[in-house]
């Protein structure tokens, strides 16, 4: 616990000071998490899969890249730029490089690359920087709420193959604490009617924990503890991101849902940009 402390002082000021910085600093910090994280990722996958590197890399820098040029239907470049790469590796090692190789690398990619590419979209939003606080406020929020209701009072833990210490009472209290959290933050900074911001504290709770136990479901496939160990007592930045890392999609497919209601259902009650 002292590790994880002494970590987080020093990790999260310095996360605060890219998020306030936004635009171009704040993307390239994306940029180096994303490349640790694909490293991660390749890491623990070829302990039982052939994993490409460079092609998944190369394809997350071309999301990341159109993801701060706010060409956001360009995205998908990388997927082709990784498919274009991996597909063509295979032809000529099939069948030492066979199906679920391939697959591999692209959950490497979309796990890593399209999911961080959100947090850019997110921080390109009007009122981006304080958008991408909320992002990560929210799983803040989760995480405190779900480990102190969790281990209060948590009985029912039906994720125990993957991560048992998690409960179902746990996960309740953690989306009660992100919404509570958002609802406070929102008050202050008023971007959303209330309505707006419990919807999405609930939505991006529920995808983060899902984030988390998708991330806990890897290593235990791959058979390690964390995916790295950049971070003294979380890990590495799989481990610290994971919920993030879905999070930041829900988040911003959700506010782009309700602007489009405000915008062209004419409800009137989602944003107040």
């Amino acid at each position: 616990m002292k590790q994880r402390i002494l970590s987080a002082l020093v990790f999260v000021p310095v996360l605060l000071i890219f998020m306030y910085l936004g635009g171009a600093p704040f993307a390239a910090m994306v940029a180096v998490l994303a490349t640790i994280g694909v490293h991660e990722f390749c890491a623990m996958a070829k302990t039982k899969h052939q994993v490409l590197f460079v092609p998944i890399l190369l394809g997350v820098w071309v999301m990341l890249a159109c993801s701060y040029l706010h060409v956001s239907n360009w995205v998908t470049l990388g997927i082709l730029v990784t498919f274009c790469m991996v597909f063509g590796y295979a032809v000529f090692k099939f069948p030492a490089f066979g199906v679920e190789d391939i697959a591999v690398n692209f959950l490497g990619l979309i796990y890593v690359g399209w999911t961080l590419s959100h947090l850019i979209l997110l921080g390109g939003m009007p009122d981006g920087r304080v958008l991408v606080f909320f992002a990560f406020v929210a799983m803040w929020a989760n995480d405190t709420g779900a480990y102190f209701i969790g281990i209060t009072f948590g009985k029912r833990r039906p994720w125990g193959e993957i991560s048992p210490k998690k409960s179902v009472e746990g996960a309740i209290g953690g989306i009660v604490v992100t919404c509570i959290a958002l609802y406070l933050l929102n008050m202050y900074f008023g971007l959303m009617h209330g309505a707006t911001v419990i919807l999405i504290g609930v939505a991006v709770a529920i995808i983060g924990l899902i984030g988390d136990l998708m991330e806990s479901l890897i290593k235990r496939y791959y058979g390690v503890k964390d995916s790295g160990k950049l971070l003294p007592g979380h890990g590495g930045i799989l481990d610290r991101f994971d919920s993030v890392m879905l999070a930041a999609p829900m988040m911003y497919y959700c506010i782009l849902l309700a602007q489009f209601l405000d915008q062209f259902a004419g409800f009137g009650v989602w944003f107040v940009f």
